[in-house]
């Protein structure tokens, strides 16, 4: 699959849209989409996440028209999703228009079916504690499916996991799902000791806190956000004092010497950790 990551916005729609139009409206263009999603939350592009989503709905809108079924729900949802983020007005116009056709189209395939907007639902988020329940048990059931699983496996279930809780307006569900990718990329950045993950980690907590409404969550979201910057920090400080080393160094080093350089995020001497309530909180968390 394509690196998004570092490509103008319409070199990053044209290279999508070549991969979804080979593919057809399959689960794969809507992975496809759903990375694309995700690298626009590392990289805080807001054009490129409504564009994404206006995206997926088009996916949703088009397997409606195939199967005639609740796909129109999830392109409703879809494109309301996009609306709420859009900033630019030419855009908002054509997603209104995209809604307005998708109502039509619904009505008359569907004998006068009209898509529900769940995010409109004055009492969509129910009981509070009936809510954290709910959210727990599917994050317990995705954490079951991933267990032992290789990293990008792991990534795309909760990509895949991300895109439905927006599609269906379930607010709470996005905000735990975006944070166990945050807790995903931490651990990975430690374990490969690759500062780019933990950057990736903080993007992704601080994309839950933009729409977290409990202060205890907030709070939750924060700590882990600190955590990962004091990490990435002391990381980016052993590297290069590493590099430092070794260029002050002959090239020629014994294994053993090579096996000795290696960076060890948990052996840290504790002045690098100097309050060990932060390891602590993340452990709470």
């Amino acid at each position: 699959m394509t690196d998004l990551r570092m490509m103008s916005l319409c070199d990053k729609l044209q290279c999508l849209d070549l991969q979804t139009n080979m593919s057809g409206p399959d689960n794969d263009s809507e992975l496809a989409y759903g990375r694309a999603l995700r690298d626009a939350i590392v990289t805080k592009d807001i054009t490129m996440e409504t564009e994404v989503l206006k995206s997926l709905g088009d996916l949703s809108l088009e397997r409606a028209k195939l199967s005639k079924h609740s796909e129109f729900d999830k392109a409703a949802g879809l494109y309301a999703a996009a609306l709420l983020r859009c900033t630019d007005p030419d855009m908002g116009q054509t997603l209104e228009h995209r809604i307005g056709y998708m109502e039509k189209l619904s009505r008359q395939l569907l004998q006068g079916y009209t898509p529900h907007f769940l995010w409109l639902s004055p009492d969509y988020w129910g009981a509070a504690d009936s809510n954290i329940l709910r959210v727990a048990e599917i994050c317990d059931k995705l954490d079951h499916v991933t267990k032992k699983q290789e990293f990008q496996f792991v990534e795309d279930t909760y990509i895949q996991a991300l895109v439905t809780a927006i599609a269906n307006g379930d607010m709470m569900l996005e905000q735990e799902v975006l944070k166990s990718l945050g807790d995903l990329y931490h651990e990975e950045g430690k374990k490969t000791i690759d500062v780019s993950k933990l950057s990736e980690a903080a993007a992704m907590y601080n994309k839950a806190l933009t729409s977290c409404a409990g202060s205890e969550g907030k709070q939750t979201l924060l700590h882990r956000v600190r955590y990962t910057e004091k990490v990435e920090g002391v990381m980016k400080q052993h590297l290069s004092r590493r590099v430092l080393k070794e260029q002050n160094q002959p090239k020629a080093k014994s294994k053993s010497e090579d096996a000795t350089s290696t960076i060890n995020i948990h052996d840290y001497h504790p002045v690098d950790f100097p309050d060990p309530r932060w390891e602590l909180q993340l452990h709470k968390t």
